[in-house]
């Protein structure tokens, strides 16, 4: 079985398209798997639940990411015919939620491609080809989601340059709250580049948090990076990407004892990220958010 984790944004969702730094963790309690296993239709087919799909490969639009980055790996790895097994994807992370559901497909995928047909592939390389697939879910993708996923660390990235390991020094003791609405990304990402000229600086200050962010989690500064989520989430909020149902889940953590909370993805749906100093405080948080009637992923 092939696996890839879910992930966060920490900082700097948005922001990262422009060329200004993110911040990203793997979230490895949330995965999506991919295996082959026998079919008894005597063809290669894909059965996944999470996506509504099973169907023979052929029947796979020309267009969808799942056709596309099947030939991608046949000419990739040099594979003339498909296996006549049943690829079945698997998956914990909410689709259209912010958590690279996307990315993690594609990742899982691309690794049970080389585990099926025994071929080698660097890390780097399985980054490289999730982002192609990246660019038709998303339009005009940072290059984030693939890059965490495909590593699974904590990483700080700025577009079009080489990422960074980040050491955190600490524990980051976090809740995922889902919204439960679908975030279009490709669509909110237009809409702020659409409207570039107006959010610029808002755009800029997101880099700034995630500048001074990195050096916090390298230090430890657990309050400061709670500071960093607000600050964060006001200017997101500022860049219209939050909605009523992403303020009131934040509204409530804040108010139910977390340090920092802030949307995480491109927004107008998915989830919120929300931080708590101690581990202890984390059962009472996530059960205050319950009550209120959220759905908490982790």
């Amino acid at each position: 079985m092939s696996e890839a984790p879910a992930k966060v944004i920490l900082f700097g969702e948005h922001a990262v398209v422009y060329g200004e730094p993110g911040i990203a963790i793997p979230i490895s309690a949330l995965k999506t798997s991919a295996f082959f296993e026998n079919n008894i239709h005597n063809a290669f087919s894909i059965q996944s639940a999470p996506l509504g799909m099973d169907l023979n490969y052929l029947e796979l639009a020309d267009d969808h990411p799942l056709k596309k980055l099947i030939i991608l790996l046949m000419n990739e790895f040099g594979i003339t015919s498909l296996p006549e097994k049943k690829l079945r994807i698997e998956s914990a992370i909410p689709i259209a939620s912010g958590l690279g559901s996307g990315a993690a497909c594609s990742v899982a995928v691309i690794r049970a491609f080389a585990e099926e047909y025994q071929k080698s592939i660097s890390t780097q390389r399985i980054s490289e080809i999730a982002f192609e697939i990246e660019k038709i879910y998303h339009g005009t993708p940072s290059g984030l989601d693939n890059t965490v996923i495909s590593f699974g660390v904590p990483i700080y990235f700025i577009k079009n340059q080489p990422f960074q390991f980040i050491q955190i020094k600490k524990p980051l003791n976090l809740l995922i709250v889902d919204t439960e609405i679908e975030s279009n990304t490709a669509e909110v990402v237009k809409d702020i580049r659409d409207h570039y000229a107006t959010f610029s600086p808002l755009i800029h200050e997101i880099g700034d948090i995630s500048r001074t962010a990195k050096t916090a989690l390298e230090d430890g500064d657990i309050k400061l990076i709670g500071e960093l989520m607000n600050k964060n989430h006001d200017l997101l909020k500022r860049l219209t990407v939050s909605s009523p149902e992403l303020d009131y889940l934040y509204e409530i953590a804040i108010e139910q004892g977390a340090i920092g909370a802030k949307l995480t993805g491109s927004g107008r749906g998915g989830n919120i990220i929300a931080l708590v100093e101690e581990e202890d405080q984390l059962a009472y948080l996530r059960q205050a958010l319950q009550n209120k009637g959220a759905k908490v992923l982790n």
